[in-house]
């Protein structure tokens, strides 16, 4: 590893002609001491040496170069603490700014990657002979102080990681499975179309979006009682409302920058004037169709995205907090309202939705019982599945998804005693219209460890590892699998299900079109 870096530190008045000797002497002192500071006397030349200084009346020209040991960036922020204080006090003279000529970074790769790789303050990334060399631009003070150049070289490697994991199947394995169910399947093909023919669903002017009518919404909402009678009830989880305006913060916070291409984002008006958009309703009563770019331009950039989770807010809770373990797990559940995904094209069918419908679990206690109370839910969930809907699925051992939404990877599976995250998947009789696969994953159970304790800055009285746990239901999605067992028939749905109905299904409207 090897660093190059060549910069102007401004200062905020021009120095006196007695200063220059003096700041030469501090460089040299500076220079065999706070620059070798903590690196070991066998490797003294990966610390941080200045190599090239001119001394200027109104800054001073610095040429820094490292090895991995004291790096360039961490010399210079050493530098800066060492002079500041000698060079305002004996000369009354401040140091204002920096401003970097050319900083190049050489790092060797345990692999080399399999495409391009593209990052933020670079003017290039190249890749030759194992290594890869970096050039560095609009890099300021704020970028070293907070320590943008190893976030940016751990982003670069875990970047070319990435590129040797493609999907959940390189991390998946099947842990355990029901018996075979499949000729018990009521429906051979996607419902989607019974779905419309018989007036449960109705198409709406966005891909992704259903209009779900009075049946499809009693089995929905049966499904969801069920699963709170059957899992958050006798686990003692509590029901909040969460918000589904997920701030800017919270999402970098959460991760989910890192799937900002999943994401909806919304939008303020700049203004709440109503003179402020006339020419926009103008235009819409006039021609009949709205003015989108127009429209653009009277709104603010992105504030917040709609919740991706559901378990953003939760995290939120704790933020800066600190909590008891001496106390019962916290363990809340949320139903207030839908979540949004941004699925792009290829949306046909009810089993994929842009918008759609879940029980969030979430919860927070010591790592035993974190672990615990997951995998309680899951042998929950399973027994539902088993026992009412009867369905043919498997639990797998997957890539953790919470690591996913946040652009990172776990090239191999973990060898503690427990799974990090578990899959329930419904296998099919048919190939779903939304992907050419025949099964869906229904529902994902998830142990963090103190993966959002250390990003929400969360800590226990004690000091104890503080660890959060999540489980998604979507009752919408189980209702797709539980019509394709067993139908639409009422009358032949498990009594489990009938009872948070009534004695039948609400119709839906009859319209002379439609």
């Amino acid at each position: 590893m090897k660093f190059t870096l060549e910069l102007d530190i401004l200062f905020n008045k021009e120095l006196p002609a007695e200063a220059h000797e003096k700041i030469s002497e501090w460089l040299k002192e500076a220079g065999e001491t706070i620059l070798l500071k903590g690196c070991p006397k066998n490797a003294i030349e990966e610390a941080c040496r200045i190599t090239e200084y001119k001394i200027l009346n109104d800054r001073l020209h610095l040429k820094l170069e490292s090895g991995r040991r004291v790096r360039a960036h961490v010399g210079l922020m050493r530098l800066w603490k060492f002079l500041a204080p000698r060079i305002g006090k004996e000369f009354k003279v401040g140091l204002k700014d920096v401003k970097v000529k050319k900083f190049l970074i050489e790092v060797e790769l345990d692999r080399k990657p399999l495409k391009p790789v593209t990052l933020p303050f670079t003017e290039y990334v190249k890749f030759e002979n194992g290594k890869a060399y970096l050039s560095l631009k609009d890099i300021d003070m704020t970028a070293f102080k907070k320590n943008y150049i190893d976030k940016l070289l751990t982003r670069l490697k875990e970047k070319i990681a990435a590129q040797y994991v493609t999907g959940k199947a390189a991390l998946s394995r099947v842990v355990r499975e029901s018996p075979p169910r499949l000729e018990k399947y009521k429906l051979r093909d996607d419902p989607t179309p019974l779905l419309l023919e018989k007036k449960w669903i109705k198409e709406y002017p966005l891909a992704g979006v259903w209009l779900i009518l009075p049946p499809f919404t009693a089995l929905i909402r049966a499904i969801e009682s069920l699963v709170i009678d059957r899992i958050a009830k006798p686990m003692n989880f509590k029901e909040v409302l969460f918000p589904r305006l997920i701030p800017l913060e919270v999402e970098y916070r959460k991760g989910h920058i890192a799937i900002a291409n999943e994401i909806w984002w919304v939008c303020r008006p700049k203004s709440r004037d109503p003179a402020f958009f006339e020419d926009v309703v103008d235009y819409a009563i006039i021609t009949g169709t709205v003015p989108r770019e127009k429209l653009m331009e009277k709104l603010e950039p992105p504030s917040c995205g709609l919740s991706y989770a559901q378990c953003e807010p939760f995290y939120q809770i704790f933020f800066k907090e600190v909590v008891d373990l001496d106390e019962e797990p916290i363990k809340f559940f949320d139903r207030f309202g839908p979540t949004w995904r941004y699925e792009a094209g290829g949306l046909k069918g009810i089993e994929r939705l842009t918008e759609f419908y879940r029980i969030e679990f979430a919860w927070l206690s010591s790592p035993e019982k974190v672990i615990e109370i997951r995998d309680e839910i899951l042998k929950r969930a399973e027994k539902i599945l088993d026992k009412i809907f009867d369905v043919e699925y498997y639990v797998e051992a997957t890539t953790p998804v919470y690591l996913e939404h946040a652009g990172m990877v776990e090239e191999k599976e973990s060898k503690m005693e427990y799974v990090k995250t578990y899959d329930l998947v419904v296998k099919l009789p048919f190939q779903t219209k939304s992907r050419p696969e025949k099964i869906l994953e229904i529902a994902s159970f998830n142990v963090h460890e103190d993966f959002y304790a250390k990003r929400f800055y969360f800590k226990e009285k004690r000091n104890r590892p503080v660890w959060t746990g999540c489980v998604g239901i979507g009752p919408s999605r189980w209702a797709y699998i539980f019509i394709v067992r067993w139908g639409l028939d009422f009358d032949e749905w498990p009594k489990e299900i009938r009872k948070y109905i009534g004695e039948k299904l609400p119709k839906s409207p009859k319209l002379v079109t439609w």
